[in-house]
């Protein structure tokens, strides 16, 4: 690839950044709320001791400062320690930045929207199997984030006592995503999608 053709690339690459970037802020909110039943059952089958509700938060001050809020109700007690329990009934709440949310879909999407095709019906193949990798990004991600919250507190009240309650597997996972695995997941999304859609091209 020659250097104009390279920088050609990256400008379009920055392009299709700005308009996912864009309409992420502007129907973000109502993207989100078209998938909170899947991501309900997500939660639920994570801790089916939780029955969970979702809603979006919207800021005062700004736009950008809209939050996904989980608020869960704890079905049964909850074990922390030999001394600690959380009691029925109880309501608990995390949240997630909307924005911040979005993050490996607005690169997963960049991505596809410059990778070369040859027509535009294949533009559009690609655009289909984006938004179904979409979606289960956001199920890998976002469950996982406002649960992993959740826990973190009631691990630091855990530890405070005798047997305290083994950390859930989603904690690392949060963790994970938190540090950069996320972006990974994005780029990696992308990938599949693009291999998927050459091996169409072959039958």
């Amino acid at each position: 690839m020659s250097r104009p053709e390279l920088l050609f690339l990256t400008l379009k690459g920055l392009l299709a950044w700005l308009v996912l970037s864009c309409l992420v802020l502007f129907f973000g909110e109502g993207l989100i709320t078209v998938v909170f039943p899947i991501l309900k059952a997500v939660i639920i089958s994570m801790t089916p001791d939780l029955s969970p509700s979702l809603h979006v938060v919207n800021s005062v001050q700004s736009q950008m400062d809209a939050s996904i809020e989980l608020s869960v109700l704890a079905l049964r007690p909850i074990y922390l320690n030999a001394d600690h329990f959380i009691p029925p009934t109880t309501e608990l709440k995390s949240s997630a930045h909307l924005l911040h949310s979005f993050v490996p879909l607005v690169i997963e999407g960049s991505i596809l929207l410059v990778w070369p095709v040859q027509h535009w019906r294949q533009r559009l193949v690609l655009i289909g199997l984006g938004l179904l990798a979409a979606i289960l990004v956001i199920m890998a991600t976002l469950p996982a984030h406002l649960l992993g919250k959740l826990e973190i507190s009631f691990q630091d009240i855990a530890e405070l006592g005798i047997n305290p309650r083994q950390v859930p597997w989603f904690v690392d996972w949060m963790v994970f995503c938190e540090l950069g695995g996320r972006w990974l997941l994005g780029i990696a999304a992308a990938w599949f999608c693009i291999q998927i859609h050459r091996a169409f091209l072959r039958i």
